[in-house]
């Protein structure tokens, strides 16, 4: 299920920030990025690092489903703007097993750096990302491509290890309200899109409350301590992109591109705002 040509600024938007600027893995790693900062134990060089190691694992993940799209061109499963990630005309299909070769060279030569640099803990990381690339590509059952949501807490704090050389919960827990607006994210272009009527109100209902629980959470957080005051920027996105959300939602029923890139939108734009309030607040 691919978009039309009626919603040309969100196909674009969806488009650069899921393929070209990686969002899905670079906004969290920012998360956790301000935590070890906050902490004094931010170092740059590791940074680029992290990023050039996650952007090749999310690399794979989108080229990855190119190719089991063209292995399997009888699967249902829905197609966002962003992919394919290079163009048929200039890279064949059966040739993107020619690309897979080197980008995961670079991930395992990164992924080696932090093992001997900062232990072998870094490994429990790969495993738990790849088991959720590998059911998000290959879907062996129902919802599977769910446990991507989970995503987000895993960077945050796996970046924090990687930059700070320890584990510390609040790095993962820092990330929590982006798995949230993951999932609702999620759930609207996989599942709500897909059904009609009666099931396709539910589930939308369900997405609008998940998108609720980010907010609640961001506020909690706050409470909490785990943000600063700061953080409560974090709702500006939030609620203006659940607005729209709700709009666009409502009124396009049948293409999930406008409301899967609002959903993205959010994702962007409130794991900036907890970045920053982490770094300056």
């Amino acid at each position: 299920m691919t978009g039309g040509n009626s919603y040309p600024l969100y196909e674009k938007g969806l488009a650069f920030l899921r393929t070209r600027l990686l969002g899905a893995v670079l906004m969290p790693a920012l998360i956790g990025a301000a935590v070890s900062a906050r902490q004094g134990q931010f170092h740059w060089l590791r940074f680029v690092l992290v990023l050039v190691g996650l952007g090749a694992a999310e690399l794979l993940n989108l080229f990855g489903s190119d190719y089991q799209a063209f292995r399997n061109p009888g699967q249902k499963d829905p197609q966002l703007p962003g992919n394919p990630v290079i163009a048929s005309a200039l890279l064949p299909p059966s040739r993107i097993p020619l690309v897979l070769v080197p980008i995961a060279l670079v991930g395992l030569s990164v992924l080696t750096y932090f093992t001997v640099t900062v232990g072998i803990g870094v490994l429990v990381f790969l495993v738990a990302a790849g088991i959720i690339g590998a059911l998000y590509v290959f879907s062996p059952f129902r919802y599977a491509f769910l446990y991507t949501a989970f995503i987000p807490p895993l960077i945050s704090g796996g970046v924090f290890l990687a930059l700070a050389g320890k584990v510390e919960g609040v790095a993962f827990a820092a990330g929590l309200p982006i798995t949230l607006i993951s999932l609702a994210v999620i759930l609207g272009y996989r599942v709500m899109y897909e059904r009609v009527g009666l099931q396709r109100r539910r589930t939308r209902a369900a997405v609008l409350a998940v998108y609720c629980l980010a907010g609640i959470n961001v506020i909690l957080y706050v409470a909490a301590g785990i943000y600063p005051w700061a953080g409560l920027a974090a709702l500006l996105p939030i609620v203006l992109f659940f607005w729209l959300f709700a709009n666009v939602s409502e009124r396009e029923k049948t293409d999930p591109v406008p409301a899967t890139a609002v959903g993205v939108f959010m994702h962007t734009g409130t794991s900036l705002a907890i970045a920053a309030a982490l770094l300056f607040g």
